[in-house]
């Protein structure tokens, strides 16, 4: 068994490298635009705060490094993505951790496939500016959050980098402040004011925000 199971996991592993040999040059490109991932890693942490993320919900869990990340502050985590070739690296970096406290899911953040108030905390890193209709992916989030528990939002600031709709399929040039205040707002959110890291070319944004306990909308 335990041969079986080292088998498994360098297959998994193995799948991993192929996917991430055939992005590299694309991730790679995109890195050197805005800041290193280990300060937006730093100041997301800062920006939560100390206390327990309970239920995480990670939207467009990618390579799962956010689950990785926090795994140690949530009671369980939930990783979703739509691409199944992300959800299989996504296995291979997040199978050190017990089966009871990490899940991966296929699912898109339109029609999230949980229950309304299922998490306490969601992440949306580096993935909202591929919405067609973030507002949309708002609501859902909001809709599968708790009342009282909180969104957290990792996204590039606007900017005019216009080759990155065509190379990178992004479906939005960053987000304005104002634009992600309405959008909170209007999904059920209280936005404050967010944090910016400012050491790039692209202007890296984090927006926290609580769901409102009296919204009605969202839980709708």
């Amino acid at each position: 068994d335990r041969r079986k199971l080292a088998a498994i996991r360098q297959h998994r592993e193995s799948e991993a490298q192929a996917y991430f040999s055939a992005h590299a040059d694309d991730w790679d490109e995109l890195r050197r635009l805005h800041s290193s991932d280990e300060a937006v890693e730093a100041e997301l942490a800062r920006a939560l705060g100390p206390e327990p993320l309970g239920r995480l919900l990670d939207i467009g869990t990618g390579t799962g490094r956010m689950a990785e990340l926090f795994a140690e502050r949530a009671e369980r985590i939930v990783a979703l993505d739509k691409s199944l070739a992300m959800l299989r690296v996504a296995r291979a970096k997040l199978q050190h951790l017990p089966t009871e406290r990490v899940e991966l899911v296929q699912g898109d953040f339109g029609a999230l496939p949980f229950a309304a108030a299922s998490f306490d905390s969601v992440l949306f890193h580096q993935v909202l500016h591929f919405a067609q209709m973030p507002g949309a992916a708002l609501a859902e989030a909001a809709r599968v959050l708790r009342p009282g528990g909180r969104i957290a939002i990792v996204d590039f600031a606007a900017h005019q980098r216009e080759e990155l709709r065509n190379r990178h399929a992004h479906a939005r040039l960053g987000f304005d402040d104002a634009q992600m205040m309405g959008l909170l707002s209007d999904a059920g959110f209280d936005p404050a004011a967010p944090t910016a890291l400012e050491d790039g070319e692209l202007v890296v944004k984090i927006w926290i925000a609580p769901r409102r306990v009296d919204d009605r909308k969202a839980a709708s």
